[in-house]
């Protein structure tokens, strides 16, 4: 009795060759799936980013596949991508991508302005890891908003907006700060003042 031989499944190894087995098809699925999916997710993605290129334009997005090329054309200038604004021929404006620090990680928005880099036209987030409720609320439309048509550019002048209290009223050079989020209000307007300091410099010389 001592001498007979135990079954494979009974010996100790067993129980871990079982799960790196499970593992392994868990795995093939997963890997599967993503293979399958990773088109489509790619195609929502660029879709989405083109709505939001045409969002902060104030563009309708009924019918994106066929209005953003008809309004929108991508630049690519050494290492920066951004976007024309075109009506009936007529330059109207910019839009690129800005990033930043948060408080918790990076935040990504799109910024619009005007051709002559004067005035921004309007601002979007394209993603942030904000605390929700909090700096989260960089989202919101009464945030956001302010932003619209304030001076960028004044003579040669790069405006650097000032945060004040969310009660107070803002000054052209003002922006109203969210309330226990003076860390992400402030990511927003340093990424704004040095991502278009960098376009500028390389793009408004082409003007």
């Amino acid at each position: 009795m001592a001498n007979e031989k135990k079954l494979f499944r009974e010996t100790r190894v067993y129980p871990i060759i079982f799960m790196l087995i499970i593992t392994a098809i868990f795995i093939g699925i997963l890997a599967t799936f993503y293979q399958f999916s990773f088109a489509k997710v790619q195609k929502y993605r660029k879709t989405q980013l083109k709505k939001m290129v045409m969002g902060v334009f104030e563009i309708p997005t009924q019918n994106i596949e066929n209005d953003f090329p008809r309004y929108i054309t991508i630049r690519k200038m050494e290492d920066l991508i951004y976007y024309e604004y075109r009506q009936d021929s007529i330059l109207m404006g910019y839009c690129f991508p800005i990033s930043g620090s948060g408080l918790w990680g990076t935040i990504h928005a799109l910024l619009a302005v005007t051709r002559d880099f004067g005035k921004i036209i309007n601002i979007e987030i394209v993603d942030q890891n904000e605390t929700p409720g909090l700096g989260g609320r960089i989202t919101e439309s009464w945030f956001k908003d302010q932003f619209k048509g304030k001076i960028l550019i004044d003579d040669n002048i790069l405006n650097n907006f000032m945060l004040i209290s969310e009660n107070e009223i803002a000054k052209d050079n003002e922006i109203k700060q969210i309330t226990g989020a003076t860390a992400s209000s402030k990511a927003l307007v340093d990424m704004i003042y040095e991502d278009v300091k960098k376009y500028n410099l390389k793009l408004r010389a082409d003007l």
